[in-house]
């Protein structure tokens, strides 16, 4: 299994039993809280499985390419010309599991794998799965 299969499986699992708590516990009964509101729920937490998905597999690209080109953290900071004191990058040496929400934004992430991406073609380094 691929990380990014690994990954599609853990948002859709979180969905799932999202979906099976809603429908045991009744919090999204469309009786109390009417079918518009019952649908944007449903549809809502959906968008957000998606944004968990993509933001750690995201995030465990940079890692991977980081690693592969032996990159470190400060290296990553140095290929990022505007971050904001509040922003992070990944930690190669340490990543987390779970990539932190609030701390590294998807935008320094998509910028990291922009960047790592052509680095790593061009040293012959298998892609990302």
């Amino acid at each position: 299994m691929t990380h990014k299969q690994r990954w599609a499986a853990i948002s859709i699992a979180i969905y799932a039993a999202f979906v099976i708590a809603a429908v045991w516990i009744g919090f999204l009964d469309p009786g109390q809280i009417g079918l518009e509101w019952t649908i944007f729920w449903y549809f809502a937490m959906a968008g957000l499985c998606y944004y968990f998905y993509f933001k750690n597999v995201s995030y465990r690209e940079v890692v991977y390419y980081a690693k592969q080109l032996d990159l470190h953290k400060e290296d990553l900071v140095a290929l990022i010309p505007h971050l904001k004191e509040t922003q992070d990058v990944p930690d190669p040496d340490r990543p987390i599991f779970l990539s932190p929400f609030a701390k590294v934004p998807i935008s320094v992430v998509n910028q990291l794998t922009d960047q790592l991406e052509p680095r790593a073609k061009a040293q012959h380094i298998a892609p990302y799965r």
